[in-house]
Protein backbone atom coordinates (compact mmCIF):
# COMPACT_ATOMS: atom_id res chain seq x y z
CA UNK A 1 0.00 0.00 0.00
CA UNK A 2 1.26 3.45 -1.17
CA UNK A 3 1.81 5.93 2.08
CA UNK A 4 -0.36 8.97 1.73
CA UNK A 5 2.83 11.64 1.70
CA UNK A 6 3.79 9.66 -1.15
CA UNK A 7 0.83 9.95 -2.87
CA UNK A 8 0.28 13.82 -2.34
CA UNK A 9 4.08 13.98 -4.01
CA UNK A 10 3.07 11.98 -7.24
CA UNK A 11 -0.01 13.81 -7.35
CA UNK A 12 2.22 16.93 -7.50
CA UNK A 13 4.59 15.49 -10.41
CA UNK A 14 1.57 14.43 -12.16
CA UNK A 15 0.02 17.88 -12.37
CA UNK A 16 3.62 18.84 -13.48
CA UNK A 17 3.56 15.93 -16.45
CA UNK A 18 0.13 16.91 -17.43
CA UNK A 19 1.35 20.85 -17.91
CA UNK A 20 4.18 19.53 -19.81
CA UNK A 21 1.96 17.06 -22.05
CA UNK A 22 0.00 19.96 -22.61
CA UNK A 23 2.84 22.23 -23.80
CA UNK A 24 3.88 19.49 -26.37
CA UNK A 25 0.45 19.03 -27.72
CA UNK A 26 0.35 22.76 -27.77
CA UNK A 27 3.36 23.13 -29.74
CA UNK A 28 2.89 21.38 -33.18
CA UNK A 29 -0.36 23.83 -33.26
CA UNK A 30 2.59 27.26 -33.19
CA UNK A 31 1.98 27.57 -29.39
CA UNK A 32 5.50 27.53 -28.55
CA UNK A 33 7.85 25.53 -30.70
CA UNK A 34 10.60 26.74 -29.05
CA UNK A 35 10.51 25.60 -25.20
CA UNK A 36 9.54 21.92 -27.12
CA UNK A 37 12.67 19.98 -25.88
CA UNK A 38 12.24 21.50 -22.24
CA UNK A 39 8.68 20.11 -22.50
CA UNK A 40 9.62 16.88 -23.48
CA UNK A 41 12.65 16.93 -20.79
CA UNK A 42 9.62 17.60 -18.23
CA UNK A 43 7.43 15.40 -18.76
CA UNK A 44 9.99 12.12 -19.11
CA UNK A 45 11.53 13.13 -15.99
CA UNK A 46 8.18 13.87 -14.21
CA UNK A 47 6.34 10.09 -15.76
CA UNK A 48 9.63 8.57 -13.99
CA UNK A 49 9.17 10.02 -10.79
CA UNK A 50 5.42 9.27 -10.65
CA UNK A 51 6.47 5.33 -11.64
CA UNK A 52 9.49 5.26 -9.39
CA UNK A 53 7.51 6.51 -6.52
CA UNK A 54 4.15 4.66 -6.82
CA UNK A 55 6.30 1.24 -7.42
CA UNK A 56 8.26 2.47 -4.29
CA UNK A 57 11.59 2.05 -6.22
CA UNK A 58 14.61 3.65 -4.61
CA UNK A 59 15.78 4.90 -8.16
CA UNK A 60 12.25 6.96 -8.04
CA UNK A 61 13.28 9.03 -4.73
CA UNK A 62 16.48 9.87 -5.73
CA UNK A 63 14.93 11.09 -8.93
CA UNK A 64 11.87 12.75 -7.40
CA UNK A 65 14.73 14.69 -4.86
CA UNK A 66 16.81 15.30 -8.18
CA UNK A 67 13.30 16.82 -9.64
CA UNK A 68 12.08 18.42 -6.97
CA UNK A 69 16.21 20.32 -6.50
CA UNK A 70 16.16 21.16 -10.55
CA UNK A 71 12.27 22.65 -9.74
CA UNK A 72 13.60 24.76 -6.62
CA UNK A 73 16.22 26.27 -8.59
CA UNK A 74 13.89 27.10 -11.40
CA UNK A 75 11.14 28.07 -9.47
CA UNK A 76 13.66 31.13 -7.23
CA UNK A 77 14.96 31.85 -10.72
CA UNK A 78 11.71 32.55 -12.18
CA UNK A 79 11.37 34.33 -9.01
CA UNK A 80 14.44 36.45 -9.67
CA UNK A 81 13.19 36.84 -13.06
CA UNK A 82 9.96 38.24 -11.74
CA UNK A 83 11.37 40.97 -9.03
CA UNK A 84 13.52 41.97 -12.17
CA UNK A 85 11.55 42.88 -14.92
CA UNK A 86 10.63 46.40 -15.79
CA UNK A 87 8.23 47.10 -13.88
CA UNK A 88 8.86 44.43 -11.04
CA UNK A 89 5.83 41.86 -10.10
CA UNK A 90 6.55 40.88 -6.59
CA UNK A 91 3.03 38.78 -6.48
CA UNK A 92 4.69 36.71 -9.56
CA UNK A 93 7.63 36.18 -7.56
CA UNK A 94 6.26 35.39 -4.43
CA UNK A 95 4.11 33.16 -5.73
CA UNK A 96 7.37 31.58 -7.57
CA UNK A 97 9.12 31.68 -4.18
CA UNK A 98 6.39 29.77 -2.26
CA UNK A 99 6.53 27.24 -5.04
CA UNK A 100 10.21 26.93 -4.35
CA UNK A 101 8.53 25.45 -0.53
CA UNK A 102 7.04 23.67 -1.48
CA UNK A 103 10.06 21.26 -3.35
CA UNK A 104 12.10 22.41 -0.28
CA UNK A 105 9.71 20.15 1.71
CA UNK A 106 9.22 17.46 -0.55
CA UNK A 107 13.01 17.24 -0.57
CA UNK A 108 13.42 17.55 2.88
CA UNK A 109 10.38 14.66 3.72
CA UNK A 110 11.89 12.27 0.71
CA UNK A 111 15.31 12.35 2.86
CA UNK A 112 14.17 11.69 6.16
CA UNK A 113 15.79 8.68 7.25
CA UNK A 114 12.14 6.44 7.86
CA UNK A 115 11.00 7.46 4.82
CA UNK A 116 14.38 6.29 2.93
CA UNK A 117 13.44 2.70 5.04
CA UNK A 118 10.03 2.70 2.79
CA UNK A 119 11.94 2.49 -0.42
CA UNK A 120 14.54 -0.18 0.63
CA UNK A 121 12.43 -2.59 2.39
CA UNK A 122 11.63 -5.23 0.36
CA UNK A 123 7.86 -6.08 -0.13
CA UNK A 124 7.87 -8.85 1.65
CA UNK A 125 8.63 -7.54 4.43
CA UNK A 126 6.07 -5.11 4.68
CA UNK A 127 3.03 -6.41 6.38
CA UNK A 128 -0.26 -4.04 6.92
Amino acid sequence: MLPWPIAVVCGLYAVIATSAAAAVWRAPSGGGVAAIGWSWFWLVLALGIVAGLAFMKPWGRRLAVWGSLALLVGALGSAVLAVMQTPPQPLRGFTATGLAGVYLVVIRYLTRPRVKAWFTASPQSSTT
